[in-house]
């Protein structure tokens, strides 16, 4: 037996798969672009009120809509129901009396002599029309292709378009042509918007025109009735010059209220931004009517990107050598301020926690962002005030639209759309930066180079796939890391402009110095006299106040440096205690297995083998604990005279024997050797500023080696697979730690001390890591810099200068 589909099926394809009108209007403009039309006209008739009409459907119980049981109950409600001579007058009164053809329509109605003559004037009051002059179909065309649901006809074309591409020369100048369709649905569009469509169609060169009408009331009707059993046939039409072509789809008996105001919005919301609005191409030839009266399409408002505070630019390029990577910009414009984004596979592998693969299957693509503080907009000449400048940007603003092969794929960046999280990730954080209303954006991705990324059935959206999630992540890591610039150059400038308390203090110490100076001589100027005299002790009490008042803000001054401390102990023994309860638990558990092993052992060899493990692991957490226990609190701002050289020495022996199973060789010395360094410092904070270092070291030499090992250039056999390396350079004062991982690129130099900001995993990088380091070594004064840069621009050491801490 086979699959039996019933009429009505039709029914629920067509309110299913077209979502909206706005989809259902773009489905029926994108079979005009694909039938190379030059010309597209949408014209929207309206001659009777929509609730007039669909309040005399419901009470002649002709409305699809309503259920059966419910349009039965409605009508046993009604107090008296009205025949459709009774309805006549009520039809006409709902007239629109500025409307076109609206005499024809009330004659229409004055001629009915039975119900279905006026339900179908009724049904045709108001009517869409899509006229195009593009290639038209043929009769053949019209029966095997336009009646056939899911044809695969504009898919061919497609197979055939690029097998054609692939033979022609690279010389051609000609840009290949896009053909939009592929599923076969659009016609179900019509049904979205009316429940009867006539088409009119042919082309070049044949003698009559093509019509095929529709009324998809037949197939309700037939319901559970095969498919088949709706006979829906093309017939010849009138006569044509043939010279012409194109094609008219007449919808009537419209589902929905219609305005000139809905007809705009959507102009605003759906036809303006049909195709790419930064691209340099000629628009879609797109007009729109209402009661013949023109609707204007916005042109893309241009002239507003030049008043972007900052602009966003990047690219995933797929080398051939799997090795995809991101290049981009990103620019500060308020400021004057840009730097380049570079991604690394690694970085990139990282950051998103995406496999290579997959990166690669989601194909190239470009981003292009505007970003506008909305505070800080102006009026502009020739345009209009603040008030019109921030409607028109409201107007094409909404985040990141997407486009393929320069058509729009919807609802990205629509007005309900957060497909990027960017709403919720900018009210997270400080400034409410990077939010849908200050972004006018566009990412772009083609047919060919992104075969992966593919329309969802419905139209709402890419299918989900493992393609479509790895793009999203892609395209939210790096948009992310472009708010975190702004906010590093926002917190460079707040710095530049900042006035310290002990700047505060010196000026005013400068200042208190020369009033001293200045008082005897206001002393002896104003003795003369009773009043002079008040006036200078009121000075003097005036001093003495403005004196106690620096010394409140010396003391909060320094209290404040306590605290800092204090936060910055906490934080760094917060991010190193997700390390420490993992290594404290697989050492315990290790050392308990050791011990269940002895238990079980009757060899007294192999128990003594057994404990000298044991041995080894307890000797191991013993270091561990020596090291951390100045992080106590008791200890944590506590300064004491301590030997700098086996300090440290005790500090990475401890670390390399946590990560002896890594195969990474962790080692440190001193230039010159065998000489000691007695400093007066806080211990524990060299254990957090080296741990740091040390951790982060470690995280990008091991996943160097396995992208090496991803791109078969190096083996995974017993010989070490890197190196970290800290010096102790007694004569500098200061401590390089240097690893031979990927380094980090030369632009990043400041930015990897910015708070928050990580190319690690999120489960595995907070961002802070560094930020915390600096403000240790600076607290203690010292700095924390990173070192040259090799011959391909990435660094690969850091400089702790100890400052002055002598013993």
């Amino acid at each position: 037996m086979n699959f039996r589909i019933s009429a009505r099926t039709i029914l629920h394809l067509g309110s299913e798969l077209i979502s909206s009108d706005g989809v259902a209007f773009y489905e029926l403009i994108k079979n005009s672009l694909d039938a190379r039309a030059s010309s597209v006209t949408v014209s929207i008739i309206y001659r009777l009120d929509h609730v007039v009409y669909a309040q005399i459907l419901r009470e002649l119980g002709e409305d699809r809509d309503t259920p059966p049981a419910l349009r039965e109950r409605y009508l046993r409600s009604l107090p008296r129901r009205r025949t459709w001579q009774q309805l006549r007058p009520v039809a006409i009164a709902g007239l629109v009396a500025e409307a076109p053809e609206v005499d024809d329509l009330e004659a229409a109605f004055q001629r009915a002599r039975s119900r279905a003559a006026f339900i179908t004037a009724l049904r045709s009051a108001n009517r869409i029309e899509v006229d195009d002059d593009g290639d038209g179909m043929s009769m053949d065309i019209l029966q095997t292709v336009y009646l056939t649901i899911g044809t695969s006809y504009r898919a061919q074309q497609k197979l055939e378009q690029y097998a054609d591409d692939e033979e022609s020369s690279d010389e051609d100048e000609e840009a290949p042509r896009v053909i939009l369709g592929e599923k076969g649905l659009g016609r179900l569009s019509a049904m979205r918007l009316g429940d009867r469509v006539t088409i009119v169609t042919a082309q070049t060169g044949s003698r009559h025109w093509n019509q095929l009408d529709i009324d998809w009331n037949d197939f309700a009707d037939a319901a559970d009735q095969d498919l088949d059993s709706v006979v829906v046939e093309p017939e010849e039409g009138n006569e044509k010059a043939r010279q012409e072509s194109g094609t008219l789809i007449q919808i009537s008996a419209l589902r929905s209220e219609w305005s000139a105001d809905k007809l705009q919005s959507l102009a605003v919301e759906h036809f303006s931004k049909l195709s790419d609005p930064f691209s340099r191409a000629r628009r879609p030839p797109l007009h729109l009517r209402f009661n013949d009266q023109p609707v204007p399409v916005p042109e893309f408002a241009g002239f507003l990107l030049e008043q972007a505070h900052g602009r966003f630019q990047a690219r995933l390029i797929l080398t051939g050598a799997r090795a995809p990577r991101i290049e981009g910009r990103m620019e500060y414009r308020l400021h004057g301020r840009n730097r380049p984004l570079r991604l690394t596979t690694l970085e990139l592998h990282t950051l998103t926690g995406i496999d290579v693969a997959t990166i690669e299957r989601v194909g190239a693509f470009e981003l292009d962002m505007y970003w506008f503080n909305r505070r800080l907009l102006t009026k502009l000449e020739g345009i209009g005030n603040l008030t019109v400048v921030r409607r028109i940007l409201a107007e094409w603003a909404g985040g990141v639209a997407l486009y393929r092969d320069g058509y729009r794929v919807n609802p990205y960046g629509g007005a309900n759309d957060d497909w990027l999280d960017l709403d919720r990730d900018a009210f997270s954080t400080s400034g409410f930066k990077l939010n849908r209303g200050q972004i006018i954006g566009r990412a772009t991705i083609t047919q060919r180079g992104n075969p992966y990324l593919v329309d969802q059935t419905n139209r709402e959206g890419l299918k989900e796939n493992p393609e479509k999630e790895a793009f999203v992540t892609i395209l939210a890591a790096i948009v992310e890391i472009y708010r975190q610039y702004l906010n590093e150059i926002d917190r460079d400038i707040d710095r530049a402009r900042r006035v310290t308390a002990a700047e505060a203090l010196a000026r005013f110490q400068e200042e208190d110095e020369r009033l001293g100076s200045l008082m005897p001589l206001v002393e002896e100027a104003l003795r003369e006299s009773e009043g002079g005299r008040t006036l200078t002790r009121r000075l003097r009490d005036t001093v003495v106040d403005l004196r106690a008042a620096a010394e409140l803000v010396q003391r909060a001054a320094g209290a404040q440096e306590r605290e800092r401390s204090r936060v910055l102990h906490l934080a760094s023994v917060g991010l190193m205690i997700e390390s420490l309860a993992h290594e404290l638990y697989r050492a315990t558990a290790a050392g308990l297995e050791t011990i269940a092993q002895a238990k079980r052992s009757r060899n007294a060899d192999s128990t003594g083998t057994s404990l000298r493990v044991l041995d080894s692991q307890l000797r191991t957490l013993q270091k561990r604990l020596k090291v951390l226990d100045p992080l106590s609190t008791n200890a944590r701002q506590t300064k004491e005279n301590f030997e700098l050289v086996g300090w440290i020495d005790d500090i990475v022996r401890g670390f390399a024997s946590r990560n002896e199973g890594r195969r990474i060789d962790i080692i440190a010395r001193s230039v010159p050797p065998n000489r000691e360094l007695r400093i007066h410092a806080v211990k524990g904070m060299f254990v957090q500023v080296l741990e740091n270092l040390l951790s982060n070291s470690l995280f990008w030499v091991a996943a160097q080696f396995r992208e090496r090992l991803r791109l078969h250039v190096a083996r995974d056999d017993d010989d070490p697979i890197g190196h970290i390396e800290v010096v102790i350079d007694l004569n500098a004062r200061r401590i390089v730690v240097t690893d031979d991982g990927p380094g980090i690129p030369e632009e990043r130099r400041e930015t990897v001390f910015e708070p928050f900001f990580s190319t690690k995993p999120q489960k595995q990088g907070k961002g802070l890591g560094l930020y915390i380091a600096r403000e240790i070594a600076e607290y203690h004064g010292g700095t924390l810099t990173l070192g040259p840069a090799d011959n391909h621009g990435n660094i690969h050491s850091v400089i702790f200068e100890i400052g002055n801490v002598d013993g």
